[in-house]
């Protein structure tokens, strides 16, 4: 299971339960399709159960900008929206996705019956929110594009608790993911693989060593 899934912790029938507590809706989403509008939807949070979306801001020139992505188990939300103008940011499937919807409010107000998985639920999204932001901002705070690269990579293969993993999106979107020119991230990887530092062949990456100058 993804480490920063909201469901860590949480078994099948406890699940059940969670989402008839905080009564999910459930959607199916095709590629490309516009999964949340924040402009529209601020007091509503959604779950990725399967597929990929992607966080895209849009600039005043129209331009649109990979801000993050959602596995299985991670949440989004108008709610966590950036605190700027929210008509500029919507969540789109990357691929066919199917999502559970909730209102902000069931995850903010306490259970009724104060339910141990309602605890764990609340906690799993403060944990998931609060360090795949600090994450990010770590990668983003690298000054090269070899350290970007090194510092996702890092996050990935402990997300995944091994050093041979495929990346969960595409080199293009990693590219904008980490705020970097593709073309000078494509030649860094090829210079990654001479020194041996990773071997990497499309998405399939196995981090040989860790260096992050």
């Amino acid at each position: 299971m993804n480490k920063y899934s909201v469901f860590n912790g949480i078994n099948n029938d406890e699940a059940a339960h969670l989402e008839s507590c905080l009564g999910f809706e459930n959607r199916c989403f095709r590629k490309r399709e516009t999964i949340l509008r924040f402009s529209s939807d601020l007091n509503k949070a959604g779950i990725v159960r399967s597929g990929l979306a992607y966080l895209i801001s849009i600039n005043g020139s129209g331009e649109e900008s990979i801000l993050d992505y959602y596995e299985d188990g991670n949440i989004f939300g108008g709610f966590l929206s950036p605190a700027t103008d929210v008509s500029l940011y919507s969540v789109v499937a990357k691929n066919d996705c199917t999502v559970s919807f909730m209102q902000d409010t069931s995850i903010t107000e306490r259970c009724e019956h104060s339910c141990r998985t309602h605890s764990v639920f609340v906690r799993n999204v403060l944990t998931s929110l609060s360090c795949r932001s600090q994450i990010h901002l770590d990668i983003l705070s690298q000054r090269t594009i070899r350290g970007k690269l090194m510092a996702y990579f890092s996050y990935v293969s402990e997300n995944n608790n091994r050093q041979s993993f495929t990346l969960p999106i595409p080199l293009s979107d990693l590219a904008e993911y980490i705020c970097a020119d593709r073309s000078a991230m494509m030649r860094e990887l090829k210079k990654m693989n001479s020194e041996s530092l990773i071997v990497s062949k499309g998405t399939e990456i196995i981090v040989m060593g860790s260096d992050h100058e």
